[in-house]
């Protein structure tokens, strides 16, 4: 019998003994499932009395779904034969009595040790005469128990083996059923199933110090059931080569390798077992190996508890890890198991790791009480995420290195002593509905590392609530309460881009910009914290857009060095103890006022009124406006049970940067939120670099993304005539890609979504002409004009009155004619130009303060003439 290596599991992981490799068949025969039932043509008609038929169908296992039966007749004695070693009729060997028994035969055992190598040649059924343990079959030499016929049944029997070269029990043709049996082997294996033969073991245990329990390599279905291994040298199990076994409601202790090692081509179905007090992986599956398991319960095993590395198919279901030494759960090699209701506790340095550029689905997992890191993927690793629930890991939740990118659905991190998820060293991910409680940060993204997350829900971290540093995160419907720290730092090398996100009760700053940082922040609130709503104490480019600061134990927003990069927009300020300070003059002493001083409010809690406060723009508010009361109409119809008129729901926006187009459609979102036509109104601002990639198959996920984000909203697409200028001959026009995607999402959510594209008129119009479906889509344009001189100057105005500056007229007479003269080109930025005029004039200003030698209160709020620079643009 030739034997072969243990194969890389054996080498590498689990230490297992030698398996027999034989040439493998065409095809699989499958057969017999777990029907143990013996064929009848065994028990030809044999007379035996009650009492005898009664012990028989006791050692046979008669039960539900009996594996034996024996029926009674008339003139069949001729057919039981007996075995004694006590004087009297009867064989004194077991072997004597196979070699004469007819086919069919009953062999009786009456209780002793029968030193032998039983070899059954015939179909014939050996039964202890007195019962389970009574008789044992022991060999010193060679194998204790071969099959060379069609089937054949042990019931009740202990086999031994102490020959250390070869298994106590072979089967390499036919089908042994062993029934309450005992089998003890000191050689590789205990058990051997190769060839054409099949094992069949119920209620049986199983030992050997020194190699393996069962191994299987036949390709016709091995089965065990009920069985018991225990004290086994190397693995309980081995399914190798073409093998394949069923296993249900098994128990394996005490092993030294793996409790169930496959690799090959195995094949194992197993169900309701469980494993525990193993030396190596509790269970191993390598190579091309297939594992269906359900229920299975793996327990205080020293190093990990399911290794899966196979490029066959994994499905583990309603399973449980219990106080492993290493990773519950470890996956490598490209691997993509299907883990479903995994219950793991206590693991050692990882619950679930996933490495080796592997994936899969984890779907209703639990990770509870990890001594390091609960979940853990590397090494360009893309498993997905739905529903797990990781708790008290001493360090990180859920954390993501090595360029890994997974995707995670309703996750939740609660309790970790490190950082709730930590996606580090290139790590890429993206989230939806994620809830963090507790942990030392709730989400920390560093090393070069990317992150979109949506729906993110963040409480009580000890540390910052988000902590971004030389990464980059995209976090849209964010919310986080009470941390610790800063709601959001953004170090030093990040970009962060939030939107229509809520951060309250911070105890530092709500969003904290540190130096060296860059982003947008767009309809967002910062309410509640013990220092500032918004700290900017970086000169990269910053957008603030349609924000709220508001009751903060500092100041709304505070700009602590001077500069241009900054943009605020739209900004609502309201109940912080220290009044605002950005722009230009920003200053750490302009936020450290007298807390006495008082602090102007401009909530706008009418979007309607807001609209209509606008600096011009007459024949916007008009379109606008007929169209809010259009809305109106269609939802009181609606309401009284009729239909509703025909609208344009999407809109374009037409007209040069800076003329008001992104402040009216959030306003106009507002509205719609008001009337019960959108569900949130919120703003969500794209551009084609948010919905273009560079790979083929990705604009559609970029694209579907950020629509999604925008459902019960707007979504508003500035310059959208740059998605159907082409590829220019470079490449592929993912653009168009883009706006293919758009017309098919604003078809499939057209009720629960308002689409505003904008852009200069003329490229508008190409953009319409770009597919057939847009321009049916977008079937109104509302043209923005040009501000006029007059209207910039109401604009510089009212920034003056918003930063408690003052214009005299003279300098409001030389606005006018610097606005009259300037030359309105693709540079000019209307209400930015004049946002950009009044920021010059605060710098103006300083820069002639600081030379007189008294300046009073008064000195300090008045702009003048000379203040305007009229050479600039």
């Amino acid at each position: 019998m030739p034997v072969g290596d243990s194969g890389s599991c054996g080498a590498a992981k689990c230490g297992e003994g030698p398996f027999v490799r034989l040439p493998a068949r065409s095809s699989p025969t499958y057969c017999f499932g777990w029907d143990f039932r013996l064929p009848m043509r065994l028990y030809r008609e044999v007379e035996i009395s009650l009492s005898s038929r009664e012990r028989f169908a006791a050692a046979l296992g008669s039960r539900p779904g009996p594996m034996t039966q024996v029926r009674e007749g008339r003139n069949l004695g001729r057919n039981v034969i007996t075995v004694t070693q006590t004087p009297g009729p009867g064989y004194r060997r077991i072997a004597d009595a196979v070699a004469d028994a007819p086919e069919g035969a009953l062999i009786v055992v009456a209780p002793g040790r029968y030193s032998e190598n039983l070899v059954l040649s015939k179909p014939v059924t050996i039964t202890a005469e007195q019962g389970i343990g009574t008789v044992t079959v022991q060999s010193v030499s060679g194998v204790a128990v071969a099959v060379e016929t069609t089937f054949a049944a042990l019931s009740g029997l202990v086999v031994v083996s102490t020959d250390q070269e070869n298994p106590a029990v072979v089967v390499v043709q036919g089908q042994l059923g062993l029934t309450e049996c005992s089998v003890e082997g000191a050689g590789w294996s205990s058990v051997f199933a190769s060839g054409d033969g099949t094992v069949l073991m119920r209620d049986c245990t199983v030992r050997n110090k020194i190699g393996a329990g069962v191994v299987v390599t036949a390709r016709d279905n091995s089965a065990l059931e009920s069985c018991r291994f225990e004290g086994l040298g190397t693995s309980a199990v081995v399914v190798a080569d073409d093998g394949w076994l069923t296993m249900r409601a098994c128990t394996v202790t005490k092993v030294g390798g793996n409790g169930i090692c496959l690799n090959g081509r195995g094949t194992l179905k197993i169900e309701d077992t469980a494993i525990s007090e193993t030396g190596k992986p509790a269970i191993a599956v390598e190579q091309q190996a297939t594992i269906t398991g359900t229920r299975i319960s793996v327990s205080d095993v020293r190093g990990i508890g399911f290794y899966l590395a196979t490029s066959g198919e994994v499905a583990l279901e309603s399973s449980s890890v219990e106080r492993v030494g290493g990773e519950a759960v470890f996956v490598a090699e490209g691997c993509k198991p299907e883990l479903r209701g995994l219950r793991i506790r206590n693991a050692g340095p990882r619950g679930v790791h996933f490495g080796g550029r592997s994936g899969g689905k984890v779907i209703d997992c639990e990770v509870v009480d990890v001594a390091g890191v609960g979940v853990h993927v590397t090494d360009r690793s893309v498993p997905e995420f739905d529903q797990l629930l990781v708790s008290g890991s001493a360090k990180a939740g859920v954390r993501v290195t090595e360029a890994a990118d997974p995707f995670f659905r309703r996750l939740r991190v609660l309790g970790s002593d490190g950082p709730a998820v930590e996606v580090d060293e290139s790590g890429r991910g993206t989230m939806e509905n994620v809830e963090v409680e507790g942990g030392e940060v709730g989400l920390r993204i560093a090393g070069g590392a990317r992150l979109t997350a949506n729906g993110l829900s963040i409480r009580d971290t000890t540390g910052a609530g988000v902590e971004v540093t030389d990464a980059a995160l995209v976090l849209a419907s964010g919310s986080i309460t009470g941390s610790g720290g800063h709601g959001i730092h953004v170090g030093v090398g990040a970009n962060l881009s939030v939107a229509h996100s809520r951060v309250r009760s911070s105890s530092g700053v709500g969003c904290l910009f540190a130096e060296g940082a860059a982003g947008n922040v767009t309809d967002s609130e910062f309410s509640g914290g013990k220092a500032d709503g918004v700290r900017l104490e970086t000169r990269d480019a910053v957008r603030i857009l349609a924000c709220t600061v508001r009751d903060n134990h500092g100041s709304g927003l505070r700009q602590t060095q001077p500069g241009t990069a900054i943009e605020v927009l739209d900004l609502i300020t309201s109940g912080n103890l220290r009044p605002d300070a950005y722009g230009t003059t920003a200053s750490v002493e302009a936020a450290t006022t007298s807390l006495a001083e008082p602090v102007r409010s401009e909530t706008g809690g009418d979007p309607l009124a807001e609209l209509r406060a606008l600096v011009g723009l007459e024949g916007v508010k008009r379109e606008v406006t007929s169209l809010i009361n259009l809305n109106k109409m269609a939802k009181r119809r609606q309401d009284a049970g009729l239909s509703a008129p025909p609208m344009a729901r999407h809109l374009v926006f037409a007209g040069a940067p800076g003329t008001g187009k992104t402040t009216v459609a959030r306003l106009y979102g507002q509205v719609l939120a008001q009337l019960g036509v959108l569900r949130q109104g919120h703003l969500i601002e794209v551009a084609r670099a948010d919905l273009v990639a560079q790979i083929i198959g990705g604009t559609a996920i970029k694209t579907t993304e950020a629509f999604t984000t925008a459902l019960g909203g707007v979504l508003f697409i500035d310059e959208a005539y740059t998605l159907s200028s082409g590829s220019g001959g470079s490449g592929p026009d993912f653009g168009r890609e883009a706006i293919d995607t758009l017309v098919k999402l604003m078809e499939d959510h057209r009720d629960d979504i308002v689409v505003i594209a904008a852009g200069y008129s003329n490229e508008m119009s190409s953009f319409l002409e770009s597919n057939p479906g847009m321009e049916s889509r977008f079937s109104r344009t509302i043209e923005f004009a040009n501000y006029t001189a007059e209207e910039l100057v109401t604009i510089v105005r009212s920034q003056c009155a918003r930063h408690d500056y003052r214009i005299d007229e003279e300098a409001s007479d030389v606005l006018l004619r610097y606005f009259e003269e300037i030359p309105k080109d693709g540079t000019f930025g209307n209400g930015r130009t004049a946002r950009r005029v009044f920021e010059r004039m605060t710098d103006r200003q300083a820069s002639r303060l600081a030379e007189s030698a008294e300046v009073s209160a008064a000195d300090l709020t008045l702009l003048t003439a000379a203040d305007v620079e009229t050479g600039g643009r």
